[in-house]
Parts: C-alpha cells; structure tokens; sequence
C-alpha cells in the first residue's frame, strides 16, 4: 500500500504528536503508535499498487520547484460510521487545485487508487485517532477540543510512502521525499 501525503512544519507536527501522545496515555487512542514513523500529514492519493521506480522519476520531475502552502485548521470532524477523528484545513483555492493538480498529472496509476482520495470526493484531513468505539470516539473529541486551538500551518513536504511488513511490524517507509521551496 502506498500513500503521496503532505507533511508540516516542525511547530505543527510537535502540536499534533503531542496530542497523539496524549490521547494514547490517556487510553482513548493509540493510532499514532500502531504504525512505526507515522507522522502527521494529509493524504492526497492512496494506491493498492505502483511501479516505483517509474512512479518516483515522474514524481522527481513533477514536484522539482513546488511551493510551500499555507493552511488553517480550525474543524474537528469525522467520517460517518469511520470511528475516526481528524483535523480538517480550511479548503483553499491553493490546496484544492494542488490535490487536483496531482491526480491530473499521476492520471495514469487511477486504476490502482482509493476513489476516497479522488478530486471531487476528497475531504482534505489530518487524522488523529481512528477505529474508535462511540464512547472513545467522544472522549477523543472532548479530548481534542480541550486541548487544540486553531493551528496555522506551512505545508513543507511532499513524499511517496508505503507500509511494509517486518518482524510482525507494520512500518511507514518513506520511497521519495521533496521539500516544498
């Protein structure tokens, strides 16, 4: 399984770990640890499959000179029926057509991809807890509501990712990374 995800800045990732962190400790949601080196991020695409030496030359090529981008997250939400929880950017112009941008460009590996992640059916978010029964998925609200207040935030990073499997572990492997200039 492969992830193409936008990463933050350092000042935000510290702010969204350390809720992580606090929800884990807190016994309502360990998401943040069921995979090794997640990081905090959004996803704008998600393949079953992908060839990846030609996905990374185009991906190269693509993402040489891409500007950084601003957000503002203010909205705590969840997908129905999910037991998710997430933080939702504000959806600007800016972030809309670079999702759109993206899978007009990467057009060709749509066969492999999550229609959850396709322009029009997209809802840009940042996940914070998932799988969550009722009861936790209310405290992790509470929770989360309590604690986080609006966060303006630089996108900085784009990367290919994928889970690999070792030693009875799920692992987040970064495939190719560019730093947004």
């Amino acid at each position: 399984m492969y992830g193409v995800v936008l990463h933050f800045d350092s000042k935000t990732e510290k702010i969204i770990k350390t809720l992580w962190k606090e929800l884990s400790d807190s016994g309502i949601s360990s998401y943040a640890y069921e995979i090794e080196n997640r990081k905090p991020h959004i996803t704008l695409a998600d393949y079953s499959d992908l060839e990846e030496s030609e996905y990374k030359e185009l991906f190269d090529c693509y993402y040489e000179s891409a500007p950084k981008m601003c957000l503002s997250y203010s909205t705590l939400g969840t997908f129905i029926n999910s037991g998710a929880l997430f933080l939702s950017p504000n959806p600007t112009k800016e972030l809309i057509d670079f999702h759109s941008n993206y899978h007009n460009h990467f057009k060709k590996y749509s066969a492999f991809s999550n229609l959850m992640y396709h322009p029009e059916r997209w809802i840009p978010h940042c996940t914070i807890a998932n799988r969550l029964d009722d009861q936790k998925l209310l405290e992790a609200l509470q929770f989360s509501t309590k604690r986080l207040e609006s966060i303006r935030t630089e996108v900085q990073e784009i990367s290919l990712i994928k889970i690999i499997h070792q030693n009875y572990k799920r692992i987040i492997e970064t495939v190719i990374s560019k730093v947004l200039i």
